[in-house]
């Protein structure tokens, strides 16, 4: 028999039930391997392995196929050979041939939950999948505390390839700088802040198709498989590198695979088109969904936990709701396959990509699209949101570009030359993960221009080569350190040159601004300059004609001082000439003028005794002020030209202040550039310098992972014997006491098997005496039965009678209304029909109604147009009559205005020779009044002034008398005139309102000839299409009588197929009374006999009570002896069982001892070793 050590696994069922003790162990030996030999080995043996499975022995069994383990200890519903045969999941086994039954499922299944025992002595086995209920609780921003990043993992890879293949599985932490991505047998976790490995969780089953990591960062969820073979979905706790959940047993590769928010549920999608849910805590299938067309390429749930978003290769998109799988929306459908989902941080919006190169946006509120737009040529490979709501894709054409939520292309990265099968965008919004078809994984900013900023490796070497690579690394950094140092210095030298040159070009923009503020200013000042310079001369002049002016009396001066001095010479010659004593009165008015001679010449000599300057400094000035003016004049053209020359020149300097502005920022950018590099490059010494030592205990921690697995086997296996050792024990126990209990049983039972078989026997005696008191009983009963049921049969006989006459009359009744029926079935299609014709008539004949009430309407305004027609030609003679005679009368009154007019002229001539005539008449009384008042103010003679005063006064009377006179006939002839030209004025109003009528009247004339011949057109036309329409009308109409007519016919048929059930009625009436007579006195006759009957049935129902009872004692006293004879032989079977059972559990025990003895030495020795190497581990790493 094979070891324990070998068949247990790392975990045991730790006891079995009471129950369990007491039934009969399903084992693979003696139930299993008989129940699969006549279903299963025909194609799952050692010579013919289909799906690489072989269940003829059960290691090979426990082994599994290609698509991994086939059973889960205690757990059916998980174990494939069991849902598989059970035709809960395909493929449905066996393939051919008559399935289990439902006795070979229930063995199957009892063997699956009983721990998959292989012979009635083994262990029974718990399931290996763990079960954790990993539930969290759902929050839209970070999650409270430290984000998951692995510690003290394997850092070691599984295996290290000769070349890198393409990525095919990507995924980025939503909180850290954490990135994981498929390798070959391996999944590898770099950090990105670093780009070094953060950890290697082996996955050797198969390939990863897809990766994501849980909303709070703590899981990685991986699907993939084996194509054709096997796929599943893997579980990881990011931090510890433990593998916690597997779900799903597909036949075929997962493709995708996502796990909610709230940890509670896993999602994976294949080619076999269907969507699968599971329960993380029990591996339960919660619901599938198959309404895809495809394989499913995508699943994913939004952040909020509430839709799961599902894609297949038809480029099917569909939203569901997560917590059930109901239909939320069916988005849309792309023209090529659906490669990859991605939503939105806020759970509203749904990327999706494709194959045909497009990615779609959807939102959530409606299900539509928003937007849609061609992202790469040939294909669009993946797609993924960043934090802050852009879109970064990759597609075949070996780009990957970032994208606003409306398409709009916002950046781009160079291309990779090759098709780009992943990108995802970190966790900062800042960077961005690619991986390609030849296996590169790049690093790149999404600021600026897209720029690459490291790779990572999707095939790592070992551990012993990564640390000679670091240190190597180390020294080249630590060498290169000085030349980078000396760029810092470098830079920051030509910061400060660029801010000197920077200051230099201000001083020098400064001074240039001054001297054109100067140059304004001074061409400013230049109109006063030049006008003080004028008025300087006009003063310098007015100052040497003041000096020319004293210059020339000073010469005037000394002019009359020799003047003076020769008339005083003159006068003391004068003098001294004069000698004698009568020359006294001379000499004394020569000495008088001498000495006002001499006065003047004393003035005139103190006066000129300071010459005047000379006139040659006031030249000079003048010379110098004009001098100054004609400069000023001469430098004013040039400073204007000068001017606009030096603000242009001005112009230049602001860019040259920016230029060495540009400088210094491209200076400091440099020496930030320089200094982060530095910074960089001693962080990559810290690093590098410090990566050895980390790896060095990374490589020892492979050891220290392998002893703790050595040791979690140990402390298993111990803890399974130990529960094992314990339930033998318990069982031992259990069947010394089972012994004890059956024995006393089986004394009891044999005590009580000889009462209960005498019990029996007098009862059986009793039963047969009553029985034969019972017979006459039975006999009366029998005969009354007779004659009851014989007079029931004759009653039972004429009513049938009256049913078949009843059956006649309704089947008659029945074929009348089913005929009635046919008639109605079609009378109504008829009236259907009629209904349709009528509606097609309605159309046609409301048509011709209304063009018949056109004809009538056409009619009537011609009757009107020719009765207005005849009216205005009625009318017009008349009118035109009234025209000739006011045309006529329209000469006369010309005439009678020209008379009126001359005479009024001639009259006014007149009273204008009137005013003369009393003019001259006034003047001559005046002068006459004048020449009487005169001739009395000087007293003449009187009388002649006053006759001809008179004489005059006369003639002004009379001239006033003819031109009162005159005035009078000028008003007449004035209105006389004004008569004439009124009644002109008349007559051109009439004449002209004559003319307006009579026109009025040819027109109204003219109007109505041509309405009336129009009117005639359009009656001709209206009749003609009367006409038309009645002709459309015709077949309609008589369509729609003949159906009427046949509706008529069919309704006089109806009536007659109804009046047939009356008819029948009362013919099954006359026929039925006379049974119906005979029916009434057997029913009469009958209470008799039943009552005769009751009686004897009654008294028979008594007696056989009591030999009920009776036989209820004996079937008691049966059951009794039969008790305790199943008692006794259950018991006996209790003790052979248990003392077949109790050397098995020792020789179970014996086992286990041994098997407890070899390992709980090793156990403590391996706890001390594993916690020193912990201890050495933790020594071995960096402070």
């Amino acid at each position: 028999m094979k070891t324990h050590a070998k068949i247990l696994s790392l975990s045991f069922l730790t006891a079995a039930s009471a129950a369990a003790q007491d039934a009969e162990k399903i084992t693979y030996e003696d139930h299993i391997r008989p129940l699969l030999e006549n279903k299963c080995f025909s194609c799952h043996s050692p010579d013919k392995k289909k799906g690489d499975l072989d269940l003829t022995s059960f290691g090979a069994l426990m082994t599994g196929g290609g698509g991994g383990a086939i059973v889960d200890a205690g757990n059916s519903d998980a174990s494939r050979l069991w849902t598989t045969c059970a035709k809960k999941e395909e493929p449905f086994m066996p393939p051919e041939g008559a399935p289990l039954n439902e006795k070979e499922l229930a063995i199957l299944s009892k063997w699956i939950n009983g721990g998959l025992l292989e012979t009635k002595s083994s262990v029974a086995k718990k399931s290996t999948k763990p079960k954790v209920d990993m539930a969290v609780a759902v929050t839209s921003g970070k999650p409270e505390g430290p984000i998951a990043k692995p510690e003290n993992v394997l850092l070691e890879p599984v295996i290290v390839t000769p070349r890198t293949t393409a990525v095919t599985a990507m995924a980025a932490s939503p909180w850290t700088s954490l990135v994981a991505l498929a390798g070959t047998k391996q999944i590898l976790l770099y950090d990105t802040d670093t780009r070094q490995l953060a950890g290697v969780f082996p996955y050797e089953e198969g390939y990863a198709r897809s990766l994501r990591f849980s909303r709070n960062g703590s899981l990685l969820i991986m699907g993939g498989g084996r194509g054709g073979k096997m796929g599943h979905a893997i579980v990881w706790d990011v931090k510890t590198g433990k593998r916690i959940v597997e779900v799903g047993k597909e036949f075929d590769q997962v493709m995708s695979a996502d796990i909610s928010p709230d940890q509670k549920m896993a999602v994976i999608g294949s080619p076999s088109k269907k969507v699968k849910v599971y329960d993380t805590a029990t591996g339960e299938e919660l619901y599938v969904i198959s309404k895809h067309t495809e394989w499913i390429m995508g699943t994913s749930f939004s952040p909020d936990g509430v839709l799961l978003a599902t894609a297949d290769r038809n480029g099917n998109v569909m939203v569901w709701e997560a917590s059930n799988g109901g239909e939320f929306y069916i988005l849309g459908q792309h023209k090529g396959a659906c490669t990859d989902l991605a939503w939105r941080g806020d759970s509203n919006v749904l990327a999706s990509s494709s194959a045909d190169g497009t990615i779609s946006i959807w939102e959530m509120n409606e299900g539509k699209q928003i937007k849609n737009w061609a992202a790469h040529g040939g294909g669009v490979q993946s797609v993924s949101f960043t934090p802050d709501g852009k879109l970064v894709s990759s597609g075949n054409d070996g780009l990957i570009r970032l994208w606003d939520i409306n398409g709009n292309k916002v950046g781009e990265a160079p291309s990779q030359g090759d098709v780009v099968t992943k990108v995802t965008a970190l966790f900062d919004s800042k960077s961005v993960v690619s991986a390609n078809w030849r296996g590169e994984i790049k690093l790149w900013s999404l600021e600026a221009k897209m720029a690459e900023r490291g790779q990572l490796s999707s095939n790592p070497p070992l551990i012993a080569q990564r640390i000679v690579e670091a240190e190597k690394i180390a020294t080249t950094l630590v060498a290169q350190l000085p030349e980078v140092e000396g760029k810092v210095k470098q830079t920051a030298d030509a910061v400060a040159a660029a801010e000197a040159r920077l200051a230099e070009t201000k001083k020098q923009s400064a001074a240039a601004q001054a001297a054109v503020a100067a140059l304004e200013n001074e061409i400013k000042n230049l109109p006063g300059q030049i006008a003080a310079g004028e008025k300087a001369v006009t003063e310098a002049q007015s100052k040497r004609n003041a000096q020319a002016e004293l210059l020339k009396k000073h010469e005037q001066s000394l002019a009359e001082i020799k003047t003076t001095e020769a008339a005083l010479a003159k006068l003391n010659a004068d003098k001294a000439a004069l000698t004698k004593p009568e020359d006294a009165p001379k000499v004394a008015e020569l000495t008088k003028s001498i000495g006002e001679q001499s006065g003047k010449l004393e003035a005139l000599k103190k006066a000129a005794a300071t010459p005047p300057q000379a006139l040659a400094g006031f030249d000079q000035a003048v010379k110098a002020a004009q001098d100054q003016v004609a400069a000023l004049k001469a430098a004013k053209p040039g400073k204007e030209k000068q001017l606009p020359e030096q603000k242009k020149a001005l112009e230049a300097w602001p860019k040259k202040i920016a230029d060495n502005e540009k400088q210094i920022a491209d200076a400091k950018a440099a020496a930030a550039s320089a200094q982060a590099q530095l910074a960089d490059q001693k962080a990559q010494i810290a690093l590098y310098q410090k990566l050895p030592t980390v790896l060095k205990a990374a490589q020892f921690n492979v050891g220290v992972l392998s002893e703790k697995e050595k040791l979690a086997k140990l402390e298993g296996d111990i803890n399974d014997y130990t529960a094992a050792k314990k339930e033998n024990e318990d069982a031992k126990v259990a069947n010394a006491a089972s012994i004890e209990s059956a024995k006393k049983a089986i004394a009891e039972a044999v005590n009580q098997i000889p009462q209960h078989e005498a019990t029996l026997a007098r009862l059986k005696a009793e039963l047969e005496g009553l029985e034969k008191a019972t017979e006459p009983t039975r006999a009366a009963d029998a005969a009354a039965a007779a004659k009851l049921n014989e007079h029931k049969q004759m009653l039972a006989a004429r009513e049938a009678e009256v049913a078949a006459l009843a059956k006649t009359r309704d089947e008659g009744a029945a074929a009348a209304k089913k005929s009635a029926e046919d008639i109605q079935k079609v009378i109504d299609p008829l009236n259907k029909k009629l209904v349709e014709v009528a509606a097609k008539l309605k159309g046609p004949e409301e048509q011709l109604k209304a063009k018949q009430a056109n004809v009538t309407l056409q009619e009537g305004s011609l009757a009107k147009a020719k009765q207005t027609a005849a009216e205005r030609t009625a009318a017009l003679p008349a009118q035109e009559k009234a025209v000739k005679d006011a045309e006529a009368a329209l000469p006369q009154l010309v005439a009678a205005i020209q008379s009126a007019d001359k005479t009024l002229a001639e009259i006014r001539r007149a009273t204008a020779g009137t005013g003369s005539a009393i003019k001259s008449a006034r003047q001559a009384v005046a002068q006459a009044e004048k020449a009487l008042n005169d001739a009395k103010a000087k007293n003449e003679n009187a009388q002649p002034h006053e006759q001809a005063l008179t004489a005059a006064q006369a003639k002004q009377a009379e001239a006033e008398k003819q031109a009162a006179e005159s005035t009078l006939k000028l008003a007449d002839a004035q209105s006389e005139f004004d008569a004439r030209r009124e009644a002109r004025e008349a007559a051109d109003k009439a004449l002209n309102a004559a003319r307006q009528t009579l026109a009025k009247t040819k027109n109204e004339l003219n109007a109505a000839n041509a309405a009336a011949a129009q009117g005639e057109k359009r009656v001709a036309q209206a009749k003609a299409e009367v006409a038309a329409a009645e002709k459309a009308v015709a077949p309609i109409r008589g369509q729609h009588d003949s159906i009427s007519k046949e509706i008529a016919a069919q309704k006089n048929a109806l009536a007659a197929k109804q009046a047939i059930p009356a008819a029948l009625e009362k013919e099954f009436a006359s026929k039925a009374q006379p049974l119906n007579d005979a029916i009434a006195q057997l029913k009469a006759a009958l209470p008799p006999l039943e009552k005769t009957y009751a009686d004897a049935h009654g008294k028979l129902v008594a007696e056989v009570k009591i030999l009920d009872a009776k036989k209820a004692e004996i079937g008691q006293s049966m059951l009794a002896l039969e008790t305790a004879k199943k008692k006794k032989a259950s018991s006996e079977a209790t003790i052979a069982a248990a003392e077949k059972d109790t050397p098995q559990r020792d020789r179970n025990l014996a086992e286990i001892n041994t098997e407890l003895a070899k390992m709980q030495p090793q156990l403590e020795p391996l706890r001390t070793k594993v916690k020193q190497m912990e201890e050495q581990y933790l020594t071995m790493l960096p402070k």
